[in-house]
């Protein structure tokens, strides 16, 4: 089920926290009726998984935030994601073993400070990140913990040292300035680096007999990396 709270004073005061859960076999989308989508995917209900995978990551969840828009296409992706596996996949299979996915989703006010609190302040528990899959020492302890992270490079650079020092896996879906991941082991992207985003179109131009490009640019460390 999915709930909004606010999270404890411990994390930061007044943080909107979503929660999206890994009940197995259960339906975590309130836009689809159990009994339609059981008639589509046509295969019998999960049985219990053997442990979680916590999924946690700031996001831009108030319409005020400066990334908010894109935010919250990045965050239905996310959702859509956590569903078909829990729901569809019966979870990820580890070593014979099936995991639900539990995610967590923390409003960062398009923050870099925010962003900086929330993951300082015990969203993964210390230790946890270098014990992948290893028993839990409690049934509603998560098997392993990762982090993702929120739109936009300038705020997942706040991130990156972080979870870097912890030796915690981000998966930086929203960013693609190289200073993310530059020397930072743990983080890993799905988009190409920016210095690579405008090469084939400069390779076409000069092909075409262009001598000189201009470019204008917004003051934010992806745009700077994709004018470089």
């Amino acid at each position: 089920p999915l709930e909004r709270r606010h999270a404890s004073a411990d994390v930061t005061r007044g943080t909107i926290v979503l929660n999206r859960g890994a009940d197995a076999g259960s339906i975590t989308s309130a836009l689809v009726s159990e009994d339609v989508y059981a008639e589509v995917r046509g295969i019998e209900s999960c049985a219990s998984f053997d442990g979680i995978i916590s999924l946690s990551h700031p996001m831009s969840l108030l319409p005020g935030d400066k990334f908010f828009s894109t935010g919250q296409l990045q965050l239905r992706a996310i959702e859509m994601m956590v569903d078909e596996i829990n729901t569809n996949r019966c979870g990820v299979g580890v070593d014979g073993k099936r995991y639900g996915i539990q995610l967590s989703t923390y409003g960062d006010d398009s923050s870099k400070d925010k962003i900086g609190a929330i993951v300082k302040n015990a969203m993964i528990p210390d230790g946890a990140a270098n014990n992948l899959f290893a028993a839990s020492s409690s049934s509603s302890a998560a098997s392993a913990y990762f982090w993702l992270g929120p739109y936009s490079s300038g705020l997942t650079g706040a991130m990156s040292p972080l979870a870097n020092a912890t030796n915690t896996v981000l998966v930086a879906g929203g960013a693609a300035s190289t200073k993310v991941f530059r020397e930072y082991p743990t983080i890993f992207g799905t988009f190409p680096p920016t210095s690579q985003y405008l090469a084939q179109a400069i390779e076409a131009l000069a092909r075409a007999g262009a001598r000189t490009v201009s470019s204008v640019w917004e003051d934010a460390s992806f745009t700077r990396g994709v004018c470089a």
